[in-house]
């Protein structure tokens, strides 16, 4: 069975036959798309091309970015230099690959930009969620309306971006655009058929603490080791404060637990900064401590960026973990939890190796978040697997 590409074209029908496929949260959309690529001046790729119709100035103008979102284009056809050119998208999202495999261009190229066309399905008329990820910048149309641009110089992740979409019923034809600075040039498309959700940031009333591992083993291989065991000889542990909570002030080897906002960045070095940390900040490890309140129980879906690895507990219990080193970007992990009514402790970790540090955490809907000590809280001042004491008595001495 084949999906056809139908646009109308200015003085005739283009007609371009792609297979089908169903894309979800986790499915991007491999194609085959219909590329085209256009070079920029010189150091002008990336974000500062996002809003330079490379199209017409390749073609004198007799092609736009507006005819193409609009129209559609035909396999064959040249722009400029270059001919539109029917490939899938490798799984990694590099563009480099399709432009090289191809025969468009041979190696790397900086300072260029590439432009793909797709046609979706719908069965009926919808609001769903679209996901990007790119290297550099992006601008989205559907349907021959921009939908969504983010004029920046990144790396990629597989799911930088989301935004809300009208598909309607049939063909709805996509055309993505993605200008390239220099180094890296990919990108990732997904949708999910169903309504999008904003996601909104945790930043306030956060308790943070700080933990080194050994030297060259941090990120990864840091985030199964108890760094706070590590660090207070095995009087204070993840799964105590994971599921008992702390107190600002209270000391845990070197360092006091410290009220922050995590900052709208990520950068976990301005934490590190504002708890004195001396040192560099490799094989470095940030505990962020703060209470969800819920208004009800119910599940909910949170996401997350690290740079590196990070581990994450709810109310005691390992929720997520991730044991990787990689540049962090919003939103590389997502998974559900249940919430109970009231007070939900969330822990989180995030282990560097080296270079930067930070993290992004959010979650999908409104929710409000607390500081609250232990005794706030109402929990139980007996850890699993330890004897009963109170929380006073678990300060490490400096």
């Amino acid at each position: 069975m084949y999906r056809k590409l139908i646009v109308l074209g200015i003085a005739f029908l283009m007609i371009l036959s792609v297979m089908p496929r169903t894309a979800d949260a986790q499915d991007q959309i491999l194609g085959p798309w219909l590329w085209m690529i256009a070079k920029t001046e010189a150091g002008q790729g990336g974000a500062n091309s996002t809003d330079i119709d490379s199209l017409a100035v390749s073609s004198d103008n007799k092609v736009t970015e507006e005819m193409v979102a609009k129209n559609g284009a035909k396999e064959g056809d040249t722009v400029g230099d270059y001919k539109w050119t029917l490939a899938e998208l490798p799984a990694n999202g590099d563009i480099n690959t399709v432009v090289n495999e191809t025969g468009m261009a041979e190696g790397a190229l900086d300072d260029v930009s590439s432009y793909a066309l797709y046609t979706y399905k719908s069965d009926k008329a919808q609001d769903v969620t679209m996901k990007t990820g790119s290297d550099d910048s992006i601008k989205v149309w559907l349907n021959g309306e921009v939908v969504f641009t983010n004029a920046v110089n990144r790396g990629r992740g597989m799911w930088q971006d989301e935004f809300g979409i009208s598909l309607k019923q049939g063909d709805n034809l996509i055309l993505v655009k993605v200008s390239e600075r220099g180094g890296g040039w990919g990108m990732h498309v997904g949708i999910l058929e169903t309504p999008y959700v904003p996601v909104v940031d945790i930043l306030t009333n956060w308790l943070w603490m700080i933990a080194r591992a050994e030297e060259g083993q941090g990120g990864a291989a840091a985030t199964d080791v108890d760094l706070l065991a590590v660090a207070s000889k095995d009087v204070t542990t993840e799964d105590m404060v994971a599921e008992i909570g702390a107190s600002e002030g209270d000391s845990l080897g070197d360092y006091d637990w410290t009220l922050a906002e995590l900052p709208q960045n990520g950068n976990l070095d301005e934490i590190a900064n504002l708890m004195e940390v001396e040192g560099g900040l490799d094989d470095i490890t940030a505990y962020g401590l703060v209470t969800l309140v819920a208004d009800e129980t119910k599940e909910v879906t949170l996401l997350a960026g690290s740079d590196d690895s990070i581990k994450v507990w709810l109310n005691g219990e390992v929720v997520h973990t991730n044991a990787v080193n990689r540049g962090r970007s919003r939103w590389q992990d997502e998974f559900t939890v249940n919430l109970r009514q009231g007070d939900n402790l969330l822990l989180v970790k995030v282990s560097d190796r080296g270079g930067g540090w930070g993290m992004h955490f959010g979650i999908r809907g409104e929710v409000e978040t607390a500081y609250k000590t232990p005794a706030e809280l109402g929990t139980p001042v007996e850890a699993k697997g330890k004897l009963v004491t109170t929380w006073g008595s678990l300060k490490s001495a400096k």
